[in-house]
This record gives structure tokens, sequence and C-alpha cells, in this order.
């Protein structure tokens, strides 16, 4: 009887022991299921290095990460970037139905940055009729966060930026994109090289003759006072670019209307990783 009574506290013990175990593990096995199925769903662009600091789901099923760390694969290597935190503003269930799933992120930027990085909004709806809308804020960035993205052609750049990007992606249609970023005075630097790639469009005025004086000078940097960039995706095939930049160093008010057209129906994701392909026209 004694032994019976001792095998039982002895089960009961062990058993507790591994519901208490399990309660301390449950974060931690909640970041693993979760990195895995961001990782399987950004392989192509982070090669499985996807980590996830902290995730907590709540009594209404939102979900929140903390600390969101991974290396995007660009053609020039790996870049560490990272997120603050991404949070859903509505229960995961609703993904079973047709009402979207609100998420919230912020501080995306790359890692050691001093600035807030990128924020914004993602809306996801499922089944059959899916959709996709993001907004992004540029408010908390500055052009130096970007030099990942061509650390040839940007290295040096810089220049507090604000503005908002804008996409929406529909089941059975094409993108729908819209960038609009600003560089208020006073401004920042800029490759002097960055102004030789509009020489071919530029129609012959005072203005291209300012553009090759600057260019040919071959300085390293220039500084700008302001500067806007607009970009749209009228159609599969293209993309719309207009820029207006101010150099008051060289009495310079760039003004440039152009169209990107790619050889594929695909300019939405080719246009950031083709543009040594790229056929440019002025409109």
């Amino acid at each position: 009887m004694k032994r019976r009574t001792f095998f039982r506290a002895a089960s009961g013990g062990l058993l507790l022991a591994l519901i208490i175990f399990f309660c301390f593990q449950l974060p931690r096995i909640e970041c693993l299921v979760v990195e895995r199925l961001v990782n399987q769903g950004a392989r192509l662009f982070f090669a499985d290095s996807i980590r996830i600091e902290e995730v907590t789901i709540d009594r209404g099923f939102r979900i929140r990460l903390r600390g969101i760390t991974g290396a995007f694969q660009a053609r020039q290597g790996p870049v560490p970037l990272e997120v603050k935190s991404f949070e859903s503003r509505d229960p995961l269930w609703l993904f079973l139905g047709p009402r979207p799933v609100r998420f919230f992120f912020e501080g995306a930027r790359p890692q050691g940055s001093s600035r807030g990085g990128l924020l914004g909004d993602l809306s996801v709806s499922g089944g059959k009729e899916w959709r996709i809308e993001a907004a992004v804020d540029f408010k908390n960035t500055d052009l130096e966060d970007l030099r990942w993205l061509d650390p040839q052609d940007l290295d040096g750049a810089n220049g507090a930026m604000s503005g908002k990007l804008t996409c929406v992606q529909i089941a059975g249609h094409e993108p729908v994109f819209d960038l609009k970023i600003t560089v208020p005075q006073p401004g920042g630097t800029v490759q002097a090289r960055f102004f030789d790639l509009f020489l071919p469009y530029l129609p012959a005025s005072v203005q291209k003759d300012r553009v090759v004086k600057l260019v040919s000078e071959k300085k390293q940097l220039v500084r700008y006072q302001t500067a806007e960039l607009e970009m749209s995706l009228p159609q599969p095939d293209s993309m719309k670019i207009l820029l207006h930049i101010l150099v008051l160093d060289y009495n310079l008010k760039l003004t440039l209307n152009m169209t990107v057209r790619t050889e594929q129906k695909d300019s939405f994701s080719q246009i950031a990783r083709i543009m040594g392909l790229i056929e440019a026209k002025s409109s």
C-alpha cells in the first residue's frame, strides 16, 4: 500500500514537473514554430536566416512578434536587417473566412541603424479571391538606410526622407504600386555618377549641359538641397518614374520623367534585380 502511494505521488510529481517545464518552454516552442513558417514563406529572400526573439498570442488569438532579424540575400551578399515588432490587429482565425486580417509593423531597418526605421500596415485576405494591401511610411528613415540596395552607387548618399509606399495585389489581377518619397531641406549628398544615369534621356538644354559639367568634374559626392521621387506601375511590363532634384552648387533643377520597361510582364518583382537589363525610355 505504501509502495502504491509512493508511486502515485512520484507519478504526480513527475507529471507536475513536466507541465511546469512545458509552460516555461511554450514561448520558445511558439517561436520555433513561427520561425519555421516565416522562413518557409521568405526562403527566396532570406535563405532560412530569420530569427524571432519573442512570440506571444493573446486570448483573442492575435499574434505579436518582437525582435525579428534576418539576412536579406542581396546581389552583393547577405544584408542584416531587423524589425522591432510585427503584430496582428485582428484574430488570426479570420483567415478562415473572407474578412481581412490587419497587421502593423515598426522598426524595419538595417541592423545598427540609429533611426526608427520603416513602419506600416498590412492587410491580408485569404481564399480564392485573396487580397494583399500594404502601406509603408518612410518618415523615420534616411537615404543612408538604403545604401545596401546598391553599395557602389549609393555609397555616401544621405538625406532624411518622408513619404509613403502603397501596394495592392488581388488574385487574378496585376499589382497596383505607388511610391512617393521626398527629401526636404537641407537635403543631403549623393554620388555624382548618379546623374550620369540620366544623361541619355535628357533633351539638349541648359540643364543637360549643367549635368554634363557636374559629372565631368568627377567629384565623388554632390550636395543636393531637395529631392522628390515618384514611381508607379501603370502596366505590368513598365514602371513610370518622375524625379525632381535641386543642386544649387550647379544651379541645377533637374526634372526627369521616364518609363522603365522590362521584357516580361512582371516588372513589379523584376525591377529591383535586373537594373542592368532594363530598357529605359523618356516619356
